[in-house]
């Protein structure tokens, strides 16, 4: 156990195996890591501070079943601050439009950074939705879980032609309104005009020139 886990060194004996007698009580596998999840929050953490936030679920949505099944997947859900679980669960059901038990089927989303990571990817999608652009997206919690590597691939470099800017969009440096307002002059205007140029049959120089002389009023 210490070897995964050289944290609960600083525990006795006699502590840890109550603690890991709890756990296994509670149907946790001991061959699996999320046991010594278990043992670790059962260690750390006295019955008053897990009755609390057991309590601050509550007040979320969760029923007995939803903190069972959320401890079950993901005990560290327990060690969250009371500040970051009612800013998160709130987005998940104010903005993204989830129920609270299904926060609970993927509780590891609860520890994700809200304004660093999830809001400004769920921004990204629901624009690109708006724009008939993304039509199969990938779910809620696989969307927050990807790597960030993976996500700049799917949604942000995908639709680059579509929308040149969208990367300082979801870096929170462009507005949705100056995203679309000034993606002419913000682009570049050349390069905007060639990329026009050749989708457009048929448009001769003059064309080209007398629309980015409108284009730079």
């Amino acid at each position: 156990m210490a070897i995964y886990q050289p944290s609960l060194l600083m525990f006795g004996k006699n502590k840890l195996a109550v603690c890991a007698d709890r756990a296994a009580e509670m149907g946790f596998d001991k061959s699996k890591i999320v046991f010594l999840h278990a043992v670790q929050v059962f260690a750390y953490m006295t019955e008053p501070t897990l009755n609390r936030k057991k309590d601050i679920y509550r007040k979320c949505g969760w029923s007995e079943s939803d903190i069972s099944v959320a401890f079950s997947r993901n005990p560290f859900c327990m060690t969250l601050s009371e500040k970051k679980i009612m800013a998160n669960m709130d987005f998940f059901v104010n903005e993204v439009g989830c129920k609270p038990s299904d926060v609970a089927l993927c509780p590891v989303i609860l520890g994700l950074s809200l304004d660093r990571r999830m809001r400004s990817r769920w921004l990204v999608v629901e624009m690109l939705k708006s724009r008939g652009l993304l039509k199969n997206p990938t779910g809620v919690n696989s969307l927050f879980k990807l790597s960030e590597e993976k996500f700049l691939k799917k949604y942000i470099f995908e639709y680059r032609e579509n929308i040149p800017r969208l990367l300082d969009f979801y870096r929170g440096t462009l507005s949705k309104e100056e995203l679309f307002t000034g993606v002419f002059r913000l682009t570049g205007e050349s390069d905007w005009l060639s990329r026009l140029c050749s989708r457009i049959e048929n448009l001769d120089n003059l064309s080209c020139e007398y629309i980015l002389d409108i284009l730079s009023f």
